[in-house]
């Protein structure tokens, strides 16, 4: 049967040739195969050289045919078992890397829940600190039953500014959002807020980067009247919170006019800003 496909190997110069190539060309499968963990390169390479050796042994078949295929047999043998072998490992590095997706998946979901305890135990020290008293309820407040009114501002804003949104927030029921603490610190946030904020104006106060998240909020100060308020996003560590009907506008204006201006134009909730609008003229 081999005869009819490939002439006998003579053991000419030609036929030694052939035969090294082949062998160097079944090194080379099974090196790929075995290093990158691809099956069917370290089939190709067992098969490559196993037919390089059964062509080789050609001549001596005719002579000894029992031992010749006891010979085929063990070399079928040994391509079938590297094959399997490669198999294995190649489902093992699978199995090895859903492991590790799952690891990390739980290593994520545990950061995020110690950055929330972390956040709370340092919004409570900053409610304890005898310059805010109970007023600084920021992150640890409930959110508001109906409607809800944002000031998204930045600690660097000029600090006039700032006192002055704070207190009519205050005022007007409305609640200043900075987007987290300073250099990552509580103790700096702390300082930062002292330096702006007197007892009359941090009521309002508050760290929600969610609030920035949901309504890709960009520039400060951006006025937002919602329907509802931002719901806290539990899935994750940068999951984003579902933005409510809301209307909004940014500029460096103070809230009474932001407030006329989203009740006269607002199309989604006109009413929590006449509402805000009412308590802080009234």
């Amino acid at each position: 049967m081999l005869d009819s496909i490939l002439p006998s190997f003579s053991g000419t110069l030609a036929c030694w040739a052939g035969f090294i190539g082949v062998l160097a060309a079944a090194i080379t499968f099974l090196c790929l195969g075995f290093r990158n963990q691809w099956v069917a390169f370290s089939m190709a390479g067992s098969l490559l050289a196993g037919g390089a050796v059964m062509w080789a042994s050609t001549p001596a078949w005719a002579q000894d045919p029992g031992a010749l295929g006891a010979a085929a047999r063990e070399l079928i043998d040994q391509a079938e078992a590297r094959g399997r072998s490669a198999e294995e490992a190649l489902q093992g590095w699978a199995t090895q890397v859903q492991e590790r997706g799952q690891e990390y998946r739980q290593e994520a979901e545990t950061l995020a829940a110690t950055n929330r305890q972390n956040l709370q135990r340092g919004m409570t020290m900053l409610k304890n600190d005898p310059f805010f008293g109970d007023a600084a309820e920021i992150a640890s407040a409930q959110p508001e039953e109906e409607g809800a009114l944002y000031i998204a501002v930045s600690l660097t804003m000029p600090k006039p500014a700032l006192r002055q949104l704070a207190l009519d927030a205050n005022k007007a029921g409305a609640k200043v959002v900075i987007r987290g603490l300073v250099n990552g610190s509580f103790e700096q946030t702390l300082v930062a807020a002292k330096e702006i904020f007197d007892e009359n104006s941090i009521g309002g106060v508050a760290i929600e980067p969610q609030v920035f998240r949901a309504f890709g909020v960009e520039r400060v100060p951006t006025f937002i009247a919602a329907k509802a308020p931002v719901q806290p996003c539990d899935q994750g560590v940068d999951c984003d919170s579902v933005a409510t009907p809301h209307d909004r506008l940014a500029g460096n204006i103070s809230l009474a006019e932001a407030l006329r201006l989203l009740a006269q134009g607002g199309d989604q909730a006109p009413d929590v800003a006449r509402a805000a609008l009412a308590r802080l003229e009234g």
